[in-house]
């Protein structure tokens, strides 16, 4: 018998083969076993992912849904996708109401074509930073909205905006403004707003050489003595009722304005008849008419007139300065030679 085929040699042979079987099998185990650590450090990795996007995301849903500003997005066919509850109630709509509608159906006519301008440029890049138009509130009223909305990006397929309703800041803007170019007793503009258009005229007039500026400067004759015998309330009520009269006879073209304590002013921007000349007469007759009604006080009617003097702008004078000191000299003029009548500027009075 040859030693190939000694049976302990083909046992030990078998013995080798089988440990070099379990080793390997061990090695297989050891690489499963790390590969199985690897699994659960990347599921537990993942789960911590998971709750910290569902946290971030409920987070964003609480921020959304309580956050006093307007919040919205937008698709890109022109319709909400979602708005908060701030912006619904802002309006006075459902969120249904509001996402049935293109949002541009909600948009004030006058400020849809700088919208449709604000959106292109949303498209091309460009942020919308503090774009303000108006939304039509459920109740019919228009409120001023102020937008924030980044530029649509190859990541984005949306419209995210931010918005603030400022209609009471427009209101109070509005309300300064008008506060500092209105006479506060009579409503009519004050004699910084009439000096401001007065002066915008003649710079139009000089650049386009046609028409006149005509300036009306009307003096109310026998106010202080309403004043010494009803009270300054009753010489207050009279201004307010021939502020009234001016506001009625006072036809496009024309500004009427209180310039001091009992006188007013009419700029017209006027244009010369074919013969040469603005006929001054017509708005002077419907001034006197307008002021010699008579004005009903607690303490009885009383009845004043007014003295009107009258000069133009390139016809008399060269500069606003002038004009104005024309006028005085034409209005003093009526004054003194009986009052209640007009006077248009020569340069005899001088």
């Amino acid at each position: 018998m040859g030693k190939a085929d000694d049976p302990d040699n083909t046992i030990i042979a078998r013995l080798r083969e089988k440990a070099g079987r379990l080793e390997r099998l061990e090695g297989e185990l050891v690489a499963l076993e790390r590969e199985r650590e690897d699994l659960l450090d990347s599921k537990n990795r993942l789960a911590r992912k998971l709750e910290k996007y569902h946290r971030s995301l409920e987070e964003w849903e609480w921020f959304f849904e309580h956050s006093v500003q307007m919040l919205c997005i937008a698709g890109l066919d022109g319709y909400f996708r979602r708005v908060n509850a701030a912006f619904a109630n802002t309006l006075g709509y459902s969120r249904e109401e509001l996402l049935a509608r293109p949002f541009v159906d909600f948009v004030h006519p006058d400020d849809l074509s700088k919208t449709m301008r604000e959106l292109k440029g949303l498209g091309t890049g460009r942020d919308s930073i503090s774009f303000e138009n108006r939304y039509l509130a459920k109740n019919g009223s228009w409120r001023w909205i102020a937008w924030y909305c980044p530029a649509i990006t190859d990541a984005t397929t949306k419209l995210f905006a931010i918005a603030s309703d400022i209609t009471e800041d427009r209101r109070k803007e509005a309300e300064i403004l008008y506060k500092a170019s209105h006479d506060s007793l009579t409503g009519l503009y004050n004699r910084a707003a009439f000096e401001e258009s007065l002066e915008s005229a003649i710079a139009q007039q000089g650049r386009n050489q046609k028409g006149e500026v005509v300036l009306y400067l009307v003096d109310i004759d026998g106010f202080k003595s309403v004043n010494d015998r009803h009270g300054h309330m009753a010489g207050d009520h009279l201004l307010q009722v021939i502020s009234n009269r001016f506001r009625q006879i006072q036809r496009a073209g024309e500004m009427v304005a209180r310039v001091g304590g009992d006188e007013f002013a009419f700029l017209v921007d006027g244009t010369p008849e074919p013969s040469g000349g603005y006929p001054v007469e017509p708005l002077a007759e419907r001034i006197i008419a307008q002021v010699s009604q008579p004005v009903a006080l607690s303490t009885g009617d009383v009845t004043v007139g007014c003295s009107i003097g009258i000069s133009m702008f390139p016809g008399t004078a060269g500069d606003l300065c002038t004009l104005m000191t024309q006028a005085d000299k034409a209005m003093y003029a009526v004054k003194y030679s009986g009052k209640n009548g007009f006077q248009k500027y020569t340069p005899s009075l001088d």
